[in-house]
């Protein structure tokens, strides 16, 4: 537990930034009660309570945290977002602010990026063998769309630069590869990356467009938020880009059934998907840590065909039972079998399989 006592407020926000980047931490809560304001760390992606201050104490960290983020500290009843960049705390990691009013006070979540620098490779992010060959087959197809669903802090963004790695491994050409993201959380060397806001003209469906322009073969899409940029994702992966993305959706079957009721042609989608990848991260059955639980769909032309139909979510989730390493539910209790996670994790997830 980190203490207070004795220390200035905004002393006690570079102990905080300093014990964060100490111990490799994703994220920063600083969350304001009745009673004062709690201050949480995630690491391996879970929670944990570092520390609770009195609420006075807390609204000055919070002023010095939006001074540090050149937000306007005046401005307590409105949402903003900033960045704290080149502090010593982190080893000058970026880190992204966000703050927002509640009944208590003001809330301010913090992002840390780039803790995990160190080069990752498909076969270092602890999935089975099978799995990394699947993976490794999907990134064989020189077009289409390679779509990563999962919740928020699932490890889709890991997995992604694990990808985007293995195809630098493979002697891509960087040229080639272009990111579109927001934000950046790694810089890869070699590559072209270009961070993407919503308020502003450089949306994801303009940077796409751009990127299609200029003569690319792989392209990376942070996440399709709407339905435009999943129509200029399809227009991509339908024009000879090798495209991967992130979609919200809670599993493989719902990836296709959001797809189609968005209102695109089935024999598009059929046609332009040729990798469906959805993950979860769980404890892992020692303790140490997370790991993993990933389940992947590489369509056959029985199941192209199957989708050009127009097929609903009920028919999609049986549809999807003959195809094993298409089946969270059953990946997870293969997990479970070789002591990798516990059965209470593994029935979670075979519980929670379509939540969005």
């Amino acid at each position: 537990m980190l203490s207070h006592h004795k220390e200035e407020p905004q002393e006690f926000v570079d102990s905080v930034l300093r014990e964060a980047g100490k111990r490799g931490a994703s994220d920063i809560y600083w969350i304001p009660s009745p009673d004062g304001m709690d201050v949480r760390l995630r690491i391996d992606g879970l929670p944990e309570e570092a520390t609770h201050i009195p609420a006075d104490y807390g609204e000055i960290c919070i002023t010095r945290l939006k001074v540090l983020a050149g937000l306007l500290t005046y401005r307590t009843t409105v949402a903003q977002d900033g960045a704290i960049r080149g502090h010593t705390g982190t080893n000058g990691a970026e880190i992204r602010v966000s703050v927002m009013p509640t009944a208590h006070g003001e809330r301010i979540a913090l992002r840390i990026l780039g803790q995990d620098s160190a080069p990752r490779y498909i076969e270092n992010l602890n999935l089975p063998d099978s799995m990394v060959a699947l993976l490794k087959r999907m990134l064989a197809a020189p077009t289409g769309m390679l779509i990563l669903t999962g919740p928020t802090g699932s490890g889709k963004t890991t997995t992604i630069y694990a990808l985007v790695r293995e195809l630098l491994r493979q002697e891509q050409d960087p040229a080639s590869i272009i990111t579109i993201e927001d934000p950046i959380e790694c810089e890869l060397p070699g590559i072209s990356q270009t961070a993407v806001s919503e308020n502003r003209e450089w949306s994801y469906a303009n940077a796409l467009r751009a990127a299609m322009r200029q003569d690319v073969k792989t392209i990376v899409v942070g996440e399709m938020r709407d339905r435009e940029v999943v129509k200029v994702t399809l227009d991509a992966a339908l024009s000879g880009h090798r495209v991967i993305t992130t979609y919200h959706a809670g599993d493989i079957p719902a990836v296709y059934a959001r797809l189609l009721h968005q209102g695109f042609e089935p024999f598009l989608i059929a046609t332009a998907v040729t990798g469906v990848v959805t993950q979860r991260l769980v404890p892992a059955g020692n303790g140490q840590g997370r790991v993993p639980v990933m389940a992947a769909l590489i369509p056959d032309d029985e199941w192209r065909d199957f989708v050009a139909a127009n097929p609903g979510l009920t028919q999609l989730r049986r549809q999807i039972s003959e195809y094993v390493e298409a089946d969270l539910s059953q990946a997870a209790q293969e997990m479970m079998r070789c002591g990798a996670i516990s059965q209470v994790e593994a029935l979670k997830i075979s519980g929670g399989i379509g939540d969005t």
